[in-house]
């Protein structure tokens, strides 16, 4: 059982949460602790372009969304809800990206990198089934409101994957995500 608890503790460093893997920061591996952003297995990106796929890929309709996130260069609130942890961080969605198949489960993988590699951000493409769309207002404190732009990734059960908010209010961001709106629609089933 401590094992269990000592891996739920940790699964922001890296472990799987709603079928996105998360690393950042440290791991613990056998009392020693490991810096995800120095050499190690997870440093994927020292000598790669921007965006890479594997040649054998083929790209899924959410992987193309994932790619548009990516493309837009545009920072977004990333949330992930695990089971006992809660990861949100303000990141672009980048500006490194790469697809592969994980060696270890064979789940094909779409990773966002920042440039040193010290934030990386997994998802498991297949494993989203819709993806929605959803602008909504949001009252502050002082009796104004803000707009929120919500895209949210579904597995199979209708259980969030992780939701990216788009965390720039300006008028080019706005016309980005309602030009997302109209090509997909609110709701993409995949």
């Amino acid at each position: 059982m401590m094992k269990k608890a000592a891996a739920v503790l940790l699964c922001i460093a890296s472990t799987t949460v709603n079928g996105f893997q998360v690393t950042s920061g440290l791991t613990r591996i056998g009392g020693d602790s490991i810096p995800l952003n120095g050499p190690s297995s997870f440093q994927l990106f020292e000598s790669s372009p921007n965006t890479e796929t594997d040649s054998d890929a083929t790209v899924s309709k959410a992987q193309g969304i994932l790619d548009e996130f990516h493309a837009s260069n545009l920072p977004f609130r990333i949330v992930v809800i695990g089971n006992g942890a809660i990861l949100e961080t303000t990141s672009k969605l980048g500006p490194k990206s790469k697809s592969s198949v994980s060696p270890k489960t064979g789940d094909k993988l779409l990773t966002f990198a920042s440039e040193d590699a010290s934030f990386e951000f997994h998802v498991k493409v297949d494993q989203i089934t819709k993806i929605t769309f959803v602008t909504s207002e949001r009252p502050l404190p002082d009796g104004e409101s803000k707009t929120m732009r919500v895209s949210r990734f579904l597995n199979e059960k209708g259980e969030p994957m992780c939701s990216l908010i788009l965390a720039d209010s300006s008028d080019e961001s706005a016309q980005w995500f309602d030009g997302m709106n109209e090509r997909y629609g609110q709701e993409v089933n995949l």
